[in-house]
């Protein structure tokens, strides 16, 4: 072999061994690099999931004003009702007690709140309670718990309740413990009006007998995606139109706070209460209209979601 074959050889060698060692930091940086990956993905599953991010607050509350469903009638007439709503998400929403009479233009200018609502009844003539008023039903709200002072009517009505989850529930009766540890909200003294897939206790009273007036109705409605639609239809509806309206609305389940010039449906800044509304709710008798207190729909919030209010 020639001395310069020989010569070409050796450099070669020298230069790949120097390769070799020049990388040799580098490999083993990759290994190490893959052992810290393989370490963190298989701790990976002992982390909590991060916690989901609420919604835009239009999505939490949509605002439907001005709406019509159509009906028929058993002998084959039509009509129709008017009627103005808003789909809450129960997942995403907090209520408080929004307590005061006469607080409608109020609650007109809230800036924070997605909407107000009729509650359940009550009854006036208690000078001795902070409202003059005892309610029906007892409420569990994000802000505390509110007991019914009429208790024949908490235990004799029905209700609706939010879980932890946000799923929407319904019962009969009152809030008792079980309730309380079940629910984070609760809204009782309602009139169970459709209720296809529950068959009420006969300690069921209810709220209405026959009703045979035509009225404004307030409507907490069970829609099958699993929200909760809050509906005040327009005057003039008999209870036999608001059946068909409600299963034509597709309804799992409906109750009724209460009616006519009780009536509340409040969006700040879109659909505000008036003294032409009050003319109107009343039947032309707006002295009538006035209200202890609504329901107060907030967004909720992670830090809302993580504490209860406690009990007052």
């Amino acid at each position: 072999m020639k001395a310069g074959t020989l010569v070409a050889i050796g450099v070669t060698s020298a230069l790949l061994g120097a390769l070799v060692a020049a990388t040799q930091p580098f490999w083993r940086v990759l290994q190490k690099s893959d052992r810290q990956d393989s370490r963190i993905e298989s701790l990976a599953w002992l982390l909590p999931e991060p916690p989901p991010q609420p919604p835009p607050p239009a999505e939490i509350a949509v605002f439907q004003p001005d709406q019509v469903q159509q009906l028929s009638r058993n002998d084959g007439s039509t009509m129709s009702v008017g009627y103005s709503s808003v789909i809450l998400d129960p997942r995403w929403v907090d209520l408080e007690f929004f307590g005061g009479w006469n607080r409608e233009f109020e609650a007109n200018r809230d800036g924070e709140a997605l909407l107000f609502f009729t509650g359940p009844t009550f009854e006036k003539g208690h000078p001795n309670e902070p409202l003059g008023m005892v309610l029906h039903g007892d409420l569990m709200l994000s802000d505390g718990i509110r007991r019914a002072g009429n208790r024949a009517a908490a235990s004799e009505r029905a209700y609706i309740a939010v879980t932890e989850a946000g799923e929407l529930r319904y019962g009969f009766g009152d809030l008792t413990p079980d309730r309380q540890d079940r629910y984070r909200l609760f809204i009782g003294g309602l009139h169970a009006f459709a209720h296809r897939d529950s068959t009420p206790p006969s300690s069921y009273r209810g709220v209405y007998g026959p009703m045979r007036l035509a009225d404004v109705r307030i409507v907490y409605g069970f829609r099958p995606d699993g929200r909760l639609e809050v509906i005040e239809t327009d005057d003039g509806v008999l209870f036999d139109d608001l059946h068909r309206f409600v299963q034509a609305r597709g309804f799992t389940a409906a109750f009724l706070p209460d009616h006519a010039s009780k009536s509340r449906l409040i969006v700040p800044g879109r659909r505000v209460w008036s003294e032409e509304q009050a003319v109107w709710v009343s039947g032309g008798k707006p002295s009538i209209t006035a209200l202890p207190f609504m329901m107060r729909v907030l967004p909720r919030t992670l830090s809302s979601a993580s504490a209860r209010t406690p009990t007052s």
